[in-house]
């Protein structure tokens, strides 16, 4: 049977533990984040889908790697990360390549950054005909994986999406700051090409 952990994006990273760690202990440190991913649900019954679907899950596993292999999550976390996001960067990429897309996204980026920002802090949040540019200085998954005592663990989502950003076509997109690696902001910078 399969566990409501084995239900989210971050499941993919199961091969990774095998190939760097081998089946028996890969199995051992998916079973201590899904035992922990339980925990998280029981504690926080309450909590949002975005909590559920991403906190809990990178939560629950930065935390087994670290039990399994002190020292080792945030490196194996966030090359889950990036391999993830280039996988997501080739998806956008064929997506976009649709005609008409590109174009439709410019002329609709005020609605998508709005819809994208919802319940994160801007500020300097700049949408023209031609540009997109926000500094997030308050990110809900780092707040609440701060909260439940692993904000490192965040940092694997930022990495996917520092890649998969990459995949629109007709967006020249640039970060080079990130809350979760304790920066100041994730400053957005999306110009269209």
């Amino acid at each position: 049977m399969k566990s409501d952990i084995d239900k989210t994006m971050f499941k993919r990273i199961k091969k990774d533990l095998v190939a760097k760690y081998g089946t028996e202990n890969a199995e051992e440190i998916w079973s201590y984040a899904e035992g922990m991913y339980l925990k998280l649900e029981k504690a926080k019954p309450n909590a949002d889908k975005e909590s559920r679907s991403f906190v809990f899950p990178a939560v629950s596993i930065y935390r087994a790697i670290e039990n399994y292999a002190p020292g080792e999550a945030l490196e194996v976390t966030r090359a889950f990360g990036t391999k993830t996001g280039l996988r997501l960067k080739k998806l956008f990429r064929r997506i976009t390549a649709l005609p008409g897309i590109p174009t439709l996204m410019w002329k609709n980026m005020d609605k998508i950054s709005a819809k994208m920002s919802a319940g994160y802090e801007l500020k300097n949040l700049e949408v023209t005909e031609n540009k997109c540019f926000m500094d997030v200085t308050g990110c809900p998954l780092y707040d609440k994986a701060k909260e439940l005592g692993t904000p490192e663990a965040i940092q694997m989502i930022c990495c996917m999406d520092k890649e998969y950003m990459n995949g629109f076509r007709g967006i020249d997109y640039k970060r080079t700051k990130s809350v979760a690696e304790g920066d100041d902001c994730c400053d957005y910078r999306m110009t269209r090409v």
